[in-house]
């Protein structure tokens, strides 16, 4: 996901965008430390949990990293998303995926 925001960054440093736009970038970046801390969190519970032979439930593990792998994707969609409207900023025929990009 790292690499990726990368070549976001890339992208808009190519086509001259980022000076403007920077923050939106670090805003994204801090999102997805938010997830690998919560991710983090979640397997320091897990592994006091085994110290004290508690025993997890395998349905409810599968969940919380299906639900993380959808919070990464839907990080990934929002920043693709956004740096596109940015950089296509002010161009007539762009289709816009978020108004109020500027």
């Amino acid at each position: 996901m790292r690499k990726s925001l990368q070549e976001f960054r890339d992208l808009m440093i190519t086509e001259n965008k980022l000076g403007l736009h920077a923050d939106v970038l670090i805003a994204f970046d801090h999102l997805l430390d938010m997830v690998d801390d919560h991710e983090a969190q979640h397997q320091i519970e897990l592994g006091i949990q085994r110290t004290n032979y508690e025993n997890s439930n395998g349905l409810v593990e599968a969940a919380i990293r299906e639900e993380m792998r959808f919070f990464r994707e839907a990080i990934h969609t929002v920043i693709k998303k956004t740096v596109l409207d940015l950089i296509h900023v002010g161009k007539k025929d762009w289709q816009k995926f978020y108004d109020r990009v500027q």
